[in-house]
């Protein structure tokens, strides 16, 4: 079955008829969970390694600015849409909470335009203040109607860039990420790093070599890669492409030259590795809403069943739907097992993850205060803080993945307590997505360089020498000598240089102590914003979960009232009822076990999957 909608709606149909309200809103949030569901696929790679333009060539749009001295300058989402649409999203002025964005519709032929700037790390501001962070594009392909999405991002220009810092942030939110590389050269340090970062943030990553028709030699480079990447201990796909060979053979509609491009094995690696096991998920929670709807109907179906067909056995029907109402009432009290394992696992995962949290900013500070002690920050105050500032992200990003893990550890363990309910069916965790802190965090201040004018500079020389000229040339005038001799004047010499090195290495040392101070603000301002969003987060999610858990306890309990009541109903028709009852029983039974068949059907390998395989 390729689409489970129309057996929902068949399910629906039944529940309508038996009057089971409940179970038709749970049946209408599958749906809605089933058709709301995308894939978000990264492109990132450094600066200028052709990766809009392989955006642009998977979707066959030139929605993604390309050229040789311009760069995207914020992330580009690009997704299924009936019409081409495109959108710029806006931050107000100094923003630091979460706050929606304010969202400006624009022509999709001005997008790439309109995000795009000379150089890197360069930030595009309204008239009023207001700073792009993002945009989006809707296209009409087949590539993404199944809910691919693809995400064009800033190149990371190195470990200096502030866009690298926003990029490695947003990795967890992924279900996939295609790391981009050229063909140039072999993989250097900082994208090996980028890789290792994806792998531990996001099941699914590959590595594209891009620019092949520019570079004859790219099949020695994709060996190279290959041994650099064995040496590093990091296993995931390769895959050599060459955007413009895929560009022109849509435009000649050549297939030969679409091969050679090698975009199939991309676009195949998209739909097996990603979209299939998306799908796979999806109907796997979709087939567990539609088990347990069919076996409340199943369960009502069969009591009212067995008193029409042999009215003596309303007692022992009846004891037993009083056990199963018993066993769900236990579930759905606080004193549960699930309730205790939950709530002391919340409760030890925010002690972990601000230990944890605390530990990773500790020894980013020390790191910083190191390099500070070591040199003179106001040489390279912007340079400091932009490695300050990834380092941070890197740190948050890897405790915000390793909340993300732990929390699905605990609902695992949750859902074991809780037979009659499922994990799978839980609202997706976004424990990991550290998108919006940047936003919450204020920006670095300034550091106060002190320096002296050249006149200063000539006045503590002189202070300094003024000393050493009037006591040498004291001590001189004994000998016959003048007040000021040579002597005197090299003693006022050596004097003011050491009041100079002096004032140098003492405005040094205030400049080192007010780095420090604003480091240790900083990191200050980061622990406190990230822990009150984790702690935000882990309570919506706790939430969530009891939610979920007691509203499933209410549905069976609601499921059992409902047998009772059949079965009681039953037991007071007369012989024309009971007649009439069992054959509409008996029409309902039979389809309920038809949907079970349909439903089974669920489990199995999609078309695309067969056809991956």
């Amino acid at each position: 079955m390729d689409d489970p909608v129309e057996v929902i709606e068949r399910c629906a149909e039944l529940c309508r008829r038996r009057e089971r309200t409940d179970l038709v809103m749970r049946l209408e949030a599958a749906t809605g969970r089933w058709q709301s569901s995308d894939v978000r696929v990264l492109v990132v790679g450094e600066f200028k390694q052709g990766k809009s333009q392989l955006v642009n060539a998977l979707v066959g749009a030139p929605v993604c600015p390309v050229h040789d001295d311009i760069a995207t300058s914020v992330p580009l989402t690009v997704s299924y849409a009936e019409q081409p649409t495109a959108a710029v999203l806006w931050a107000a002025p100094g923003a630091i909470t979460e706050e929606e964005p304010r969202r400006e519709v624009v022509d999709v032929a001005m997008l790439a335009a309109r995000i795009s700037l000379p150089g890197q790390d360069r930030v595009i501001e309204d008239k009023d203040g207001s700073r792009l962070v993002a945009a989006e594009a809707g296209l009409p392909r087949q590539l993404l109607r199944d809910g691919l999405t693809l995400v064009d991002t800033p190149g990371l220009g190195g470990p200096g860039s502030a866009h690298s810092a926003a990029t490695r942030a947003v990795l967890p939110s992924a279900h996939a990420v295609l790391v981009v590389t050229d063909a140039s050269q072999e993989l250097t340090g900082p994208e090996v790093e980028v890789i290792r970062q994806a792998l531990a943030a996001c099941p699914h990553v590959a590595l594209v070599l891009t620019k092949t028709d520019l570079h004859g030699q790219w099949r020695r480079v994709q060996q190279l890669n290959a041994a650099r990447l064995r040496d590093a201990g990091l296993k995931l796909s390769q895959l050599a492409v060459s955007s413009q060979l895929r560009l022109l053979a849509a435009r000649s509609k050549d297939a030969d030259l679409n091969a050679e491009s090698g975009f199939p094995e991309l676009v195949g690696f998209l739909r097996r590795s990603v979209v299939t096991r998306r799908e796979e998920l999806a109907r796997r929670s979709v087939r567990h809403d539609l088990n347990a709807v069919l076996a409340a109907l199943s369960s009502s179906l069969d009591s009212e069943h067995r008193v029409l067909s042999s009215p003596e056995h309303l007692p022992a029907v009846v004891a037993e739907l009083a056990l199963a109402r018993t066993r769900a009432e236990e579930l759905k009290k606080r004193s549960a097992k699930w309730q205790q394992t939950l709530n002391d696992g919340v409760a030890d995962l925010n002690a972990d993850l601000d230990h944890d949290l605390r530990e990773r900013i500790r020894v980013v500070q020390a790191e910083a205060e190191r390099i500070i002690d070591e040199g003179d920050p106001g040489h390279a105050w912007s340079e400091f803080v932009a490695w300050l500032e990834e380092s941070t992200a890197s740190a948050l990003a890897d405790t915000f993945t390793w909340a993300e893990q732990n929390a699905e550890w605990l609902l695992t363990r949750v859902a074991e307590h809780f037979e009659e309910a499922s994990a799978e069916t839980l609202p997706q965790l976004r424990l990991a997505d550290t998108t919006s802190l940047g936003d919450r965090i204020r920006p670095m201040g300034d550091l106060d360089l002190n320096e002296t004018t050249l006149g200063g500079k000539v006045i503590i020389g002189m202070k300094g020498s003024y000393g050493g000229v009037l006591m040498f040339g004291i001590l001189t005038s004994l000998a016959g000598l003048a007040l000021i001799n040579p002597i005197s004047i090299g003693a006022g010499i050596l004097l003011g240089a050491r009041a100079f090195r002096e004032d140098k290495e003492n405005r040094l040392a205030r400049r080192q102590a007010e780095a420090r101070t604003l480091v240790r603000k900083q990191l200050d301002e980061v622990v406190f914003q990230s822990s009150k969003v984790l702690r935000d987060r882990l309570r919506h999610t706790q939430r969530q979960v009891r939610d979920h858990y007691a509203a499933t306890a209410e549905d069976l309990l609601r499921s059992i009232g409902e047998s009772v009541a059949s079965a009681q109903g039953a037991a007071k028709a007369d012989e024309k009822q009971r007649i009439t009852r069992l054959a509409a029983i008996a029409t309902d039974r039979t389809t309920v076990i038809r949907l079970r068949r349909e439903v089974d059907t669920l489990g199995a390998p999609t078309a695309a999957a067969q056809a991956a395989s």
